[in-house]
């Protein structure tokens, strides 16, 4: 049976040999007009309805072949434009960008580390193109706008646009989103045209949009901040007098106890310097009569891990990723030392799936009895089992007992506050300084004190895994006479509250 052509009227265009560009009606598409066009370059053949302007078609008859001409000798000086200067004949738009990068994105998730994206990463990848798309929509074009179509400055005005539709501010009174969220997302919208619209041939090098980029403020603002000596000093006794134990000075509405009153000699009825306490876990504490709560002493030994991880944190200078993925294994005695200094230090190794840098490293702190302690606690059964992991369920801790314990022991101390809005489902709390302190912050205060004290830069990043830029750009902002008088007050107060000598061990061990 003979099979029915698709070519009807053909008319050659007029210039078009090279390409064997001509226009035809095509029955199978209510007779519409379209032009065919061949890519000398990729030797692939093309066919394009002819359509106006306002969307409209050609009159799809005979009588519709003048207009169809025009159209058509349009479309084929901007289609041999575009094979001239190497560019693909189809075009792309922004939505169908926006689908083949989130594809793409979507086959890197991996569960091997450094070998692709976890998924939570590409949720966040995820969401930052929904930004962009959400941008383009703002009377920019929208989804269905061509890559090759948009100008160079389109995302200028992208700063300014986030942060009228977050329309929010920090607690330091802020504008929303931060310098450090809008530039992840920079850089997304910037692999994504150099990935799919660059890379398949879309668009040109010269056409690529350019990438604003958001500067945070000089005073660093933005990041991470580190512990003065008098804060570590204040946490640090308060996480291990009160929080740990179970035990709160603070009422439910967040005010002061009070003080003991002196009972005995000549000081009677007066206050003494033994705050009031009460339990902040169920039967946690001894006593004749208290019920024992599996729960609440469960709760309690996480408590103790959690002061260990504080320890281990502040006395290391390790990425608290690292450390939350630490095992027995990773650990190993220094024979390079005594036996009386090995029962201080240790070495510890940060395999390359554990780390940010995806590189291996080796450090040596003087966490050994905080180990030992932690080993007491916790009884692993082999090598393999985290330091950190769930007494209940033998899993890795949860993100929430990590967050939620660290703000427990900044307001013990008194560095922090609860929040309005805090409850015990999402823990909220007001930095008493404004800083912005989280786990991070006992590896910028190791970082800091070392610096401080001297010790060589190369030292530093070699110990904490990071570059000599980093440190420089980072840490080399404090001012060297503060720096001095702070050390010099602090190392009284740690003396006194650990009974170590803080120049020759500049890190808090045992009380």
């Amino acid at each position: 049976m003979a099979r029915f052509s698709r070519v009807m009227d053909r008319v050659d265009l007029q210039g078009g040999q090279r390409n064997n560009a001509y226009i035809y009606r095509d029955p199978q598409k209510g007779g519409k007009w379209h032009l065919y066009f061949l890519n000398r370059e990729t030797n692939k053949n093309h066919r394009f309805v002819l359509k106006r302007s306002d969307g409209g078609y050609p009159d799809p008859s005979a009588a519709g072949e003048t207009e169809a001409l025009g159209l058509a000798q349009e479309r084929y000086i901007e289609l041999r434009t575009r094979t001239d200067r190497g560019e693909a004949v189809k075009v792309l738009t922004l939505g169908e960008m926006v689908l083949r990068f989130l594809d793409r994105e979507e086959r890197r998730i991996s569960n091997r580390p450094h070998e692709g994206i976890t998924p939570a990463r590409f949720r966040l990848i995820r969401n930052q193109c929904r930004h962009f798309l959400d941008y383009c929509t703002d009377g920019r074009g929208g989804p269905k706008k061509q890559v090759h179509l948009v100008r160079r400055g389109f995302l200028d005005a992208y700063q300014h646009w986030r942060e009228e539709q977050t329309s929010a501010m920090d607690k330091q009174g802020r504008k929303l989103p931060r310098p450090t969220t809008l530039n992840g997302e920079y850089s997304t919208i910037k692999r994504m045209w150099k990935e799919v619209a660059l890379a398949e041939g879309f668009i040109t090098r010269d056409q690529l949009p350019e990438i604003p980029y958001a500067k945070s403020p000089k005073d660093q603002s933005y990041r991470r901040s580190s512990f003065s000596v008098e804060e570590w000093v204040q946490l640090e006794k308060a996480a291990r007098t009160y929080w740990v134990e179970g035990k709160t000075r603070y009422d439910e509405a967040g005010d002061l106890l009070g003080y003991r009153q002196i009972s005995r000699g000549p000081n009677k009825g007066k206050e003494s310097d033994r705050p009031i306490t009460r339990n902040s876990l169920y039967g946690v504490n001894k006593g004749k009569g208290t019920k024992q709560s599996p729960r609440a002493k469960q709760q309690q030994v996480h408590r103790r891990m959690l002061y260990l991880a504080m320890r281990i944190s502040m006395e290391s200078g390790i990425r608290i990723g690292s450390l939350r993925k630490m095992r027995w294994g990773h650990i190993s005695e220094n024979k390079t030392l005594s036996k009386e200094d090995q029962q201080i230090w240790c070495l510890v190794d940060v395999p390359a799936e554990n780390t940010k840098t995806g590189r291996w490293y080796q450090l040596s702190a003087p966490i050994a009895r905080h180990l030992e302690k932690l080993r007491e606690l916790t009884h692993p059964k082999s090598k393999q089992d985290l330091l950190f992991r769930n007494q209940s369920t033998g899993k890795s801790l949860s993100d929430r007992i990590w967050r939620d314990s660290l703000q427990e022991m900044l307001v013990e101390s008194g560095l922090a506050t609860w929040a309005e809005g805090d409850s015990n489902d999402l823990r909220k709390t007001d930095i008493t300084s404004g800083k912005n302190l989280t786990w991070y912050s006992f590896r910028h205060t190791w970082i800091t004190f070392a610096l401080e004290r001297g010790v060589p830069i190369a030292t530093v990043c070699n110990n904490c895994d990071t570059s000599i830029q980093y440190v420089q750009e980072h840490y080399f902002h404090y001012d060297a006479k503060r720096a001095t008088d702070s050390l010099s007050t602090g190392r009284g107060q740690l003396k006194g509250a650990t009974g170590t000598d803080w120049m020759r061990d500049p890190y808090v061990h045992d009380s």
